[in-house]
């Protein structure tokens, strides 16, 4: 019998992970390198970047780098010494935490803005008493005054009107949304107790003086000593600008549930609304109806601002019994914008991560596939160290603190890059949101970045991080010590192992028990998961089929059914969102990963049979590692395919929204050409416009706003603000009518005028659900509707839905005759449906209206304006998140690059053999060329191809409405695997180069 002589011992005492003792003169310095760790830690957490829970998990490995030198000599050795393959792996895998992070920013961001109208439009404003006409705002400031309010430090009594103002002179520039005010300047001021809050200085406007808000006087070039005139009730009046206020506090009021971010007002002296009403009552006809003006009493909470409104339930239910019996409202304006503010922060927030998940992926994979390229470039090393005594906890330990000083600069890394990122994303979504709205609308984003949020992304990135690597470590930490220091392959695995068998059990049971919840529950998303895992399960537990077939079979099954499921179940997608959308887009990644990876050598013998046999040497030695790892192969693929999925998804979707323009015209005009929307204090006269040129037929219609909730569900606080209540009579139908939908009957139009009680709604009714359209209300389905000024409520019965409504907001559809008998004389004949005979310019028409009715606030604009404004809005949205999403192929790039230069030290040995045979530098390019182009473009189509099939499979199911036809951009798509795959090839360039540059007699002398 031979024997093989055992490796001699390592000097010293061996200690637990069979390295030397930690004694004698290093360990003074083990402790003060681990001392000067942990102040560095407790720096970094007194500064907020890294949180306690980040500590806490750190703790075991921070024990390691102090006790345990061999696992930290071992770990620090191996990241430092190869100082350019380490910052790959940094900038791989820190991509994940800053996509992480921009999230968290970008609701920052988002709440930080909407929070900042607390200042600029409300101030000390805390609730607002809303009524009709000044005789009521009159009772209800007495009734408020007998009241003695608790929890308050001001009541202030205003009366507001909608005006269009203008400047004077040659070239007078009008502002048609402006709001003329009423108040008293020296009770404004003291209001609420902060002056510098209110934003109001002097005394109170006399006689024809007037003072202005910023905003108007920026929109008409108005100056201190200008006139403005002030159009309203037919008639108008001049004022001369005394003095010019800020946006800020009631100087910066807005009108009543409109959103912006302009305050162009007016504050004149007391009895100029009514110097309006007379003298226009004067010279309207006796029947015509206008808005009368809307008094509101303010209230101003005790402790500021900010803190003011944590008391508005207690003062809301004072101001409630205090109005009781009187025709008014309470508005809890501030905190229903804090309310939003949180609300839409915390929206946009778990959209970008939903987005972001498919990047995060990618540096999960990335980190996986650095692991195993690690295990398997060290194997002998390995083997070596287990073999002098090193335990497997040992092994497991020092790739885990090798890790663990990836996961922790990555982290830290990628959230300072997060705060880049997230500052480039609000720049593009300013855009976004201030494009396609009409005048006045849009949000100013102010960039805001709260340490917490810094914190939470650096938490979660490390955290995921860590997570991996330790998993990574305990994979790779299973090698047997004979065959990694022979560097022998490890043999197939055979027979039933019982921890497979029971897992897939488990995974079959739990999958059976996700599908059939899916269908009686109508929840998609499970009958996405459930299917997934039982073919897991399948996987698994049938170990006597052959795993190819069993691969095989299941993945294309899997796959079939995620695809078709959208048109088999079409009722249980209808709640779907953007989760489920990611999941379908895991679920397929990974099925079909799998199934190309366990078929790679045909897909290999294909291609070296195309590229010419075996004469091309090239082709077939960078074919034949990405077939021989199949596993690593299989994480590089999935990390191109599950970005490149969502790309192409995203893509195709924005293209067929694009050229729709046509379609959502004709559904969202209703056979009118122009819309024309003005003041509901002064609209523009039906008459005027019908004696235009080019006006074959018109239709005037009441706009109010409305809230809304459903009548069997909720209570007070469930209402919802809908954008326009459309009081519409015969004349509409036809001519502004949107496309209906369903219906009870044949005409849901003529079913209101024939039963007023009913009302037509959009399909997104009370729907505040991201991704395709929610479920359509049900017909029939009762609803109650409360108007914001008086407070009154009604109930109204769904008669039909609309197919297309206007992308601007919510529009509801009621009866003209229900309009003015619940809303008064607010629900004038506001907006005007006009048609054009064939052939007319229509875009020269509407600018026309707009210059000939500046008095009335005339917005004219052609319903194709409009749609194309909108659908721009919606495409810039689409490319800000194609533009988010393709950060991960960031990470799959830098991924095949890190796996590249991993592949060249690894097969060092075997080049240089090639190399010493006569295999030339070119060759050796060619090869390396060949497998990294191989694994990108298998990527790039497994992910397209996947997209392309689901995206068709959506557009049939009609999961995003009717009316979409299916289409390719082909050329952006084009563009967008060109420039992945130069993109891939540039990264491996470099390596490329390296291994054709080894040389022979170095490379098989030197063992590392």
């Amino acid at each position: 019998m031979t024997t093989t002589a055992a490796p001699p011992a390592p000097p010293g005492r061996p200690g637990r992970d069979g390295g030397p003792e930690p004694g004698g003169p290093g360990r003074l310095g083990s402790r003060l390198f681990g001392c000067v760790l942990i102040a560095i830690a407790l720096a970094l957490v007194v500064a907020g970047v890294i949180t306690p829970l980040a500590i806490v998990l750190s703790l075991p490995f921070l024990y390691m780098l102090v006790r345990k030198p061999v696992l930290r000599r071992l770990a620090v050795r191996n990241a430092a010494r190869r100082p350019r393959e380490t910052a790959l792996v940094l900038l791989g895998a820190l991509l994940g935490t800053a996509i992480i992070t921009s999230a968290y920013v970008v609701g920052d961001t988002l709440r930080a803005s909407i929070r900042s109208t607390v200042f600029t439009h409300f101030g000390p404003i805390d609730e607002l008493v809303l009524t009709n006409g000044a005789a009521n705002g009159a009772r209800v400031r007495a009734a408020l005054d007998s009241a003695h309010l608790s929890g308050t430090d001001g009541v202030l009594s205003l009366l507001a009107v909608p005006v269009s103002a203008s400047s004077q002179g040659p070239n007078p520039r009008a502002e048609p949304t402006a709001q003329l005010i009423e108040m008293d300047f020296a009770a404004a001021r003291a209001f609420g107790g902060d002056s510098s809050a209110t934003g109001v200085s002097g005394p109170t406007p006399s006689g024809d003086g007037a003072a202005i808000s910023r905003d108007l006087a920026d929109t008409t070039g108005l100056k201190v000593g200008d006139s403005v005139t002030v159009y309203a009730y037919g008639t108008s009046v001049s004022r001369r600008v005394v003095r010019i206020l800020p946006r800020l506090g009631v100087a910066g009021l807005r009108r009543f549930n409109t959103f912006g971010n302009l305050s162009p007002n007016v504050f004149a002296a007391p009895g100029t609304i009514a110097e309006l009403e007379r003298a226009g009552a004067v010279v309207r006809r006796p029947s015509s109806q206008v808005a009368p003006p809307v008094a509101m009493v303010a209230v101003s909470n005790t402790g500021g601002v900010l803190a003011g409104a944590k008391g508005t339930v207690g003062v809301k239910a004072e101001l409630d019994r205090a109005v009781q019996g009187l025709p008014a409202h309470v508005a809890t304006v501030k905190q229903d914008e804090l309310d939003f503010a949180d609300r839409f922060g915390r929206s946009f927030t778990q959209f970008f991560q939903q987005f972001g998940l498919f990047s995060v992926l990618a540096g999960v994979l990335l980190l996986v596939n650095i692991f195993v390229m690690l295990a398997q470039e060290r194997k002998q090393s390995l083997g070596m160290l287990r073999a002098v005594g090193l335990r497997r906890s040992g092994l497991i330990g020092s790739f885990s603190l090798e890790g663990w000083l990836y996961a922790l600069g990555s982290s830290a890394l990628g959230a300072l890059a997060g705060l880049g990122i997230g500052r480039l994303v609000v720049v593009a979504a300013s855009r976004v949101f201030n494009s396609g709205v009409r005048r006045g609308g849009g949000l100013q984003l102010r960039f805001s970045a709260s340490v917490g949020s810094v914190q939470k992304g650096f938490g979660v990135g490390f955290i995921i991080a860590l997570v991996t690597v330790v998993l990574s470590s305990l994979y790779v930490a299973r090698l047997n010590v004979i065959r990694a220091i022979r560097d022998l392959p490890e043999p197939p695995s055979t027979g039933r192992h019982l921890g497979r068998l029971i897992a897939g059990t488990v995974c079959g049971i739990a999958g059976v028990a996700l599908t059939v919840g899916g269908f009686t529950g109508q929840q998609g998303i499970l009958l996405l998961i459930g299917p997934a895992l039982l073919g897991l399960g399948a996987v698994a537990t049938l170990r006597t089929v052959p795993v190819r077939v069993r691969v095989t079979v299941v993945g294309t099954v899997v796959i079939a059914w995620t695809v078709l499921s959208f048109g088999v179940a079409h009722k249980a997608f209808e709640k779907a969102g953007i989760l489920t959308f990611v999941v379908q887009g895991i679920i397929l990644v990974a099925f079909a990963v799998a199934l190309v990876t366990e078929n790679q050598e045909t897909i290999g013998a294909a291609l070296r049979a195309l590229g010419g046999g075996s004469r091309n040497m090239s082709l077939r030695l960078g074919l034949a590692y990405p077939v021989a790892k199949r596993f690593r192969t299989g994480l590089i693929l999935a990390m191109y395919s599950i970005v490149v999925f969502f790309l192409v998804f995203l893509s195709v979707f924005s293209h067929l929204f694009g050229r729709q323009v046509g379609d959502f015209t004709r559904k969202l005009s209703g056979g009118s050409a122009i819309e024309v929307e003005s003041n509901n204090a002064n609209p523009v006269p039906p008459a005027g416009v019908r004696s235009l040129r080019g006006v074959t037929a018109l239709a005037a219609a009441s706009q109010t706003t409305g809230e809304f909730r459903f009548a069997d569900r909720g209570t007070d606080k469930d209402y919802q603000a809908v954008d326009s209540v459309i009081g519409f009579d015969q004349s509409f139908i036809g001519n502004g009518s949107p496309q209906v939908r369903e219906a009870v009957g044949n005409d849901a139009y003529r079913q209101i005028l024939a039963d007023p009680s009913k009302v037509v709604v959009p399909r997104e009714f009370l729907s505040r659900s991201n991704g395709p359209p929610g479920p359509p209300p049900k017909l029939g389905r009762p609803v109650l509707i409360r108007d914001p000024v008086s407070g009154q409520i009604r109930t109204l019965t769904i008669a039909g839905t609309v197919e297309a409504n206007d992308f601007r907001g919510e529009q509801v559809y009621v009866a003209q005759s229900f309009a003015q008998s619940f809303f008064g004389p607010r629900a004038s004949p506001s907006r005007l449906y006009v048609a054009s005979a064939p052939g007319t310019d229509n875009e020269a028409l509407a600018a026309s209206i707009n210059g000939r009715f500046v008095a009335n606030g005339a917005d004219a604009n052609s319903f194709h304006h409009l749609v194309t404004q909108d659908l721009s809005a919606q495409l810039q949205f689409f490319t800000l998140i194609k533009g988010y999403v393709g950060l991960g192929l960031l990470v799959g790039i830098a991924g095949l690059g890190v796996v590249m230069v991993r592949a060249v030290r690894e097969r060092r040995r075997e080049i240089g053999v090639l190399r010493s045979l006569g295999f030339s530098r070119v060759a050796v390019r060619r090869a390396f060329v060949a497998e990294s182009s191989f694994v990108a473009l298998e990527g790039i189509g497994v992910g397209a191809a996947l997209a392309l099939v689901t995206a068709w499979r959506t557009v049939q199911s009609h999961a995003f409405g009717n009316g979409l036809s299916f289409g390719v951009p082909w050329a952006e798509l084009s563009v967008l695997v060109v420039a992945t795959a130069v993109a891939s090839l540039l990264a491996t360039a470099a390596p490329a180069v390296q291994a054709s540059r080894i040389r022979p007699a170095v490379a098989l002398r030197i063992a590392d």
